[in-house]
């Protein structure tokens, strides 16, 4: 049985030209490849600035590391979803940073109305996540953080091209972090950017990204004004987003375009689109009836019906092990616990035929009765 996976790899005719170059030239670190690939996304995306990192996580890292520095180190907490993929909080941790949860809608996304009640003298940013490719509620978000001075961060990893009242996700806030781990739009195996319009920022990312390095200029390669990360992204990646920026465009309609397909299949349209939302999904999410379909669910998709599946992550706070030792009680962040116990996430990408989609879908409706 030929398995339909979450994610696919795109290696183009230009991939090969540039990997055979850079082999021949000796080039497999960072230098001209990631700067080109950095130029070309930022033209893509229409910011000003965009600094290649080694993932997604570092990309939220380093983000971080450059609103802290601009804050002096005053304040301290991040105010983030409770539901979100376990790398972000990690990202906030380590810059010795304090993440404050707040639960999520039904959508997915933090909810905003929670949000104010956990803004305190030590709040710094706030952190959304657009998770799976849906637009958090940015408007409200934005106006929340000019009232009390506080730095926007998004999380965009995994909505590269997802649009909010026609903004590109990750343009909106003071910065925008992204993933081209092999699930995602673009994929370079590993590999993630940072996106802002903020100059300081830019310069900021860039130091943290190498160790905390003051610049590439020659004389100051080895003088360290910050304590930073091992995080660059190597040449190999960069050729690899390279080849894959000139057609984005067209695997970004493609994915809306399948979600769309497997939106009109399910009974219930757990993906829907509002009226000022464009969304390019990461995966396809499922609500099912209880935790233990769910858990047999994830067995049963990819072993008798060849479909890839996964949960969509849990209440970071109050379901995972390695945050136990914060001592929140379940029950805390019910909407985001009831995802992490019976949501999961099917393929969405560019790569799936429209057959695929279709036998997805159906399959989802036949057993899960939505």
């Amino acid at each position: 049985m030929k398995m339909i996976n979450l994610g696919t790899t795109n290696i183009t005719e230009k991939t090969k030209s540039l990997m055979a170059e850079a082999l021949e030239s000796g080039i497999i670190g960072s230098g001209k490849y990631v700067d080109e690939f950095e130029k070309e996304f930022a033209k893509w995306l229409g910011v000003k600035h965009a600094v290649a990192v080694s993932s997604g996580t570092m990309a939220d890292a380093c983000a971080l590391a450059a609103i802290r520095n601009l804050d002096g180190g005053v304040r301290n907490e991040i105010i983030v979803p409770a539901l979100t993929f376990i790398a972000q909080i990690n990202a906030v941790w380590y810059n010795h940073l304090k993440p404050v949860f707040v639960d999520v809608d039904k959508n997915f996304n933090i909810d905003v109305k929670k949000i104010e009640e956990k803004i305190t003298d030590k709040t710094l940013a706030i952190m959304p996540t657009h998770l799976l490719g849906r637009p958090a509620h940015m408007k409200e978000i934005k106006a929340l953080a000019q009232q009390h001075n506080l730095f926007v961060v998004e999380d965009a990893c995994e909505a590269l091209g997802s649009k909010y009242y026609g903004a590109e996700v990750g343009t909106i806030g003071d910065a925008g972090c992204f993933s081209f781990f092999v699930s995602h739009s673009i994929t370079t195996g590993e590999g993630g950017i940072v996106v802002t319009c903020n100059d300081k920022i830019a310069d900021l990312v860039r130091s943290f990204r190498n160790h905390g390095r003051k610049s590439d200029q020659l004389h100051e390669k080895f003088l360290f004004p910050h304590i930073g990360f091992s995080a660059k992204m190597n040449s190999m990646e960069a050729i690899i987003g390279l080849g894959v920026v000139a057609e984005l465009s067209s695997h970004i309609e493609k994915r809306h375009d399948n979600g769309l397909v497997l939106n009109n299949l399910a009974k219930n349209s757990w993906l829907k689109e509002e009226s000022h939302e464009y969304i390019v999904a990461h995966a396809f999410p499922i609500m099912v009836e209880s935790h233990e379909k769910r858990q047999q669910l994830l067995l049963d998709l990819p072993q008798k019906y060849g479909i890839e599946a996964r949960q969509i992550f849990y209440s970071i706070p109050t379901q995972s092990e390695a945050y136990a030792f914060l001592g929140e009680k379940l029950g805390s962040y019910p909407v985001a616990e009831d995802i992490g116990l019976r949501g999961l996430y099917v393929p969405c990408h560019q790569g799936l035929s429209l057959d695929e989609i279709k036998y997805i879908g159906e399959t989802l409706s036949a057993i899960t009765g939505s």
